[in-house]
């Protein structure tokens, strides 16, 4: 039954709710809540019947608050999975056969980003997969030269033994991911078909394909580099070098300085401009515990290493442009952005919406208001977003 909610309140006399809650009534009469996101106290609820008539069940007189829980941080694993001899860990809630929702964090967070929204997706009827990229939160940190493919490779091998997805199961996941994790996603769903059902950016990171214009200065200088004496190559490979040397001590002390809770929760604020009091002292929390590694996840003294070698190579997104996997792309597209990002703002959102519909991709667009992080800053829009997604593929 669809059911209409009028709470007295002793207060204030009505006390307002944001949307319906479904109930069933059993041949008891006893009231069983299906859904609910009611916080009331000593409520009624009318039931609205196809004849207008209408019967009233008092709750009890303490608050309801049915609402999925919201996640608190823990530095301690929540699942972890073994992959090519490295810990990755997870977070997973909702009904094991269930459709899967894979949600993919963006640069320096982890699976803690989507702490908003694992237990709401759960609450609809789906398995909800969050996962720690190799190289953050408490998944483990080698040094090596990180690249985005590690990371698809990364997610489209747990969609197979995690989540069971695949030609052979026929089973399929809705991948979406916020900023790096965007370009990760859609990485994925480009590149593997057969374990994606639908792709969401929130937010995703990327460049687009060089203009012809830029592709022939390109050329040309390739021209000129070809064409160098050996004492030139020399010169050149030995300023390269001191220049990448530069690059690295200056990420080592960024580093340092961008690690402090202070400074995490004044760059978090920054990208929340809309509600920044959500970016609060537990997520700080969770950046700064994996940036410290107290339990060792990277090698002794290598997490400014690897801290360089992800920014270095990932800068402005993977080495493919987004263009390019929009092209290859087969599964439906939900770009559900951020309109008020200060890094990637809306005007790269509108440059994939219309490169997909020039392209015939089934693409959707949904505004957020709130900026970089939608996921964290307006949980409420991008919840309903991505239900929305999910059962029109359904």
């Amino acid at each position: 039954l669809q059911l209409g909610v009028c709470c007295p309140s002793a207060s204030s006399g009505v006390l307002f709710i944001r949307e319906s809650i479904e109930m069933r009534v059993d041949t008891h009469g006893i009231v069983q809540l299906a859904r609910a996101r009611v916080c009331a106290i000593a409520c009624g609820v009318t039931i609205l019947g196809p004849a207008a008539r209408s019967h009233v069940f008092q709750m009890s007189a303490a608050a309801v608050d049915a609402t999925p829980a919201v996640l608190e941080w823990s530095n301690a694993p929540d699942n972890t999975w073994t992959w090519k001899g490295l810990t990755v860990n997870y977070i997973s809630a909702g009904p094991e056969d269930a459709t899967p929702f894979l949600l993919v964090h963006g640069f320096g967070a982890s699976s803690f980003h989507w702490r908003r929204n694992i237990n709401e997706l759960a609450a609809e009827g789906y398995r909800v997969y969050a996962i720690d990229l190799i190289g953050f939160g408490l998944s483990s940190k080698p040094i090596l030269d990180y690249d985005a493919s590690l990371w698809r490779e990364q997610c489209a091998a747990f969609l197979r033994e995690v989540a069971g997805c695949g030609d052979s199961s026929r089973r399929r996941a809705i991948v979406a991911g916020n900023s790096i994790g965007g370009y990760t996603a859609l990485n994925v769903g480009a590149c593997h078909p057969e374990l994606t059902l639908g792709v969401v950016s929130l937010n995703g990171a990327g460049r687009f394909s060089p203009s012809a214009e830029e592709e022939a200065a390109a050329q040309a200088r390739e021209v000129v580099r070809a064409g160098r004496s050996a004492l030139r190559v020399a010169i050149d490979d030995a300023v390269e070098a001191a220049v990448l040397s530069v690059q690295r001590a200056a990420a080592y002390v960024g580093l340092f300085v961008t690690k402090q809770p202070a400074r995490i929760k004044q760059v978090l604020r920054q990208v929340y401009p809309i509600s920044p009091e959500m970016a609060d002292d537990e997520l700080v929390a969770s950046i700064q515990y994996p940036a410290d590694d107290p339990v060792g996840l990277a090698p002794p003294g290598g997490i400014p290493e690897v801290f360089f070698r992800i920014i270095s190579r990932n800068g402005r997104g993977g080495s493919v442009p987004v263009d390019a996997l929009i092209s290859q792309l087969q599964v439906p597209l939900l770009l559900l952005w951020g309109e008020y990002d200060p890094w990637i703002v809306r005007e790269k959102g509108d440059a994939m919406q219309r490169f997909a519909e020039a392209a015939g991709k089934d693409v959707r667009r949904v505004s957020v208001n709130a900026g970089h992080c939608p996921q964290d800053e307006a949980p409420l829009e991008v919840n309903e977003g991505l239900i929305a997604f999910a059962r029109s593929l359904l």
